[in-house]
């Protein structure tokens, strides 16, 4: 079940326009690395029904490292790892938001339901952003923040959307945050960047030694 795309201002402020683009760069830098490094054709062992496992895993491991990385790259982001006894996750802490990381086959498929993410949508309940007439939150700024998943996938086209599960029974209950970021256009280099000198032509000395003995140059 979903609800149609609205915008926060607190959400915005964390992941505006230029953050979502490095996202989405960060996103295909990670699929890359994922296919380099798991590819049964150029290594046959590979080549078995566990296959569609050992993919994802990858995938899960270099998604979640290429994110820490971006972290450089990001402005305002913070990247912290969450211990759950036996795995680590990683979240993207803003001012206003933690962002985690989940893998879908497509864009209407439900996460799986962990303890974690009943957790987090716990927390929504209480979300002053969701649900400004209660006070949950307290004073508490690390309470205060909204609990997102960046869910990407791309079987039938790739996609990635800032999403709030907002349900603690009902895992399948979302609120879109952005469009789909796979959308927006690859940041460019400004060509401001690196300035180029105006070129300057100089005579090679037997011009200047001409030029000096007509008068031309002093």
């Amino acid at each position: 079940m979903t609800k149609p795309t609205f915008f926060l201002t607190e959400v915005a402020q964390d992941w505006d326009g230029y953050n979502l683009t490095v996202t989405k760069e960060t996103l295909i830098e990670a699929e890359e690395a994922t296919l380099r490094r798991v590819d049964k054709i150029r290594d046959p062992l590979f080549d078995t029904p566990n296959f569609p496992n050992i993919l994802g895993y990858t995938r899960w491991v270099m998604v979640q490292k290429h994110l820490e990385m971006a972290a450089k790259r990001f402005k305002g982001i913070t990247p912290r790892w969450v211990n759950l006894g036996g795995s680590n996750v990683l979240e993207l802490w803003g001012q206003n938001t933690i962002v985690t990381p989940c893998h879908l086959l497509t864009e209407g498929q439900t996460p799986n339901n962990t303890d974690y993410r009943r957790d987090l949508r716990i927390q929504n309940q209480v979300c002053p952003f969701l649900f400004p007439s209660q006070n949950g939150g307290g004073d508490d700024s690390d309470e205060q923040r909204l609990r997102i998943l960046l869910v990407h996938g791309g079987k039938y086209g790739p996609f990635a959307f800032l999403r709030a599960y907002i349900d603690p029974d009902d895992h399948s209950i979302y609120r879109d945050l952005s469009e789909n970021i796979m959308l927006k256009p690859i940041l460019l280099p400004s060509i401001d960047v690196e300035p180029v000198a105006e070129p300057q032509v100089e005579l090679k000395p037997a011009a200047v030694q001409r030029k000096r003995a007509s008068g031309e140059a002093s």
